[in-house]
């Protein structure tokens, strides 16, 4: 059975929707993940496995195939977690759901809780401007991801709350927008002469900043 998920990388600043196919088959047991995943990616499947055994389902004994689409884009990081564990169950049968119109990002831990993904913000307004009209993301990230406007965003704390809302047991609620903006401390108080060290960093962000100019920044977020 065939399932579709969508999903969404980040390139630079900007949102890529990711279309997250699974296919669950006959033939030798195992998973197999195409489609340029990189190396955190591909072990997604361990993560998966897990994941899905400890939040009480059942990870399919045939075979498994996995593409993410578009092909030619590399897709990098565990974003693709949450997405992955929806599409196994969806095309094996243990939830029924139309995800036709929801985005679904989150990495997952072992025992099924997710983890923050960085790049929110992009995948949700992209998800705004081509039409869905929800998103689910981890509980971490969804007061940020509820600033876009236009799509319900979903709070999700493990794959078993996502997977108890689409089988219509346990429903989420969206985050509701209101006084969100205000809450959150844009000015934190943070001054560059208390950054110690990367110093070409903050050369080129003062530059930048002297000069209006836009910034891309690439490496791990914490």
């Amino acid at each position: 059975m065939l399932a579709k998920v969508n999903s969404c990388a980040v390139v630079g600043l900007d949102g890529v929707l990711v279309e997250v196919e699974v296919d669950v088959g006959s033939g030798q047991p195992g998973m197999v993940l195409v489609g340029l995943p990189d190396a955190a990616v591909q072990e997604s499947r361990e993560r998966v496995r897990a994941a899905i055994r400890n939040s009480g389902g059942r990870f399919p004994h045939g075979k498994v195939t996995v593409n993410l689409a578009p092909a030619d884009l590399k897709k990098a990081g565990p974003t693709y977690d949450l997405p992955i564990a929806t599409g196994i169950l969806l095309a094996s049968g243990q939830i029924l759901a139309d995800l036709s119109d929801a985005l679904i990002v989150g990495e997952l831990s072992l025992d099924g809780i997710l983890r923050h993904t960085p790049g929110i913000i992009s995948m949700v307004a992209l998800a705004a401007e081509k039409g869905l009209r929800r998103a689910f993301v981890p509980e971490e990230d969804s007061r940020e991801a509820a600033l876009i406007e236009g799509i319900d965003v979903y709070p999700v704390r493990t794959l078993a709350d996502l997977v108890n809302h689409l089988s219509g047991d346990l429903p989420l609620s969206p985050l509701v927008p209101d006084n969100i903006e205000s809450e959150i401390d844009l000015g934190t108080g943070v001054d560059f002469a208390d950054v110690r060290g990367q110093e070409h960093v903050k050369r080129g962000l003062e530059v930048a900043a002297a000069g209006a100019h836009n910034v891309v920044m690439f490496g791990a977020e914490t």
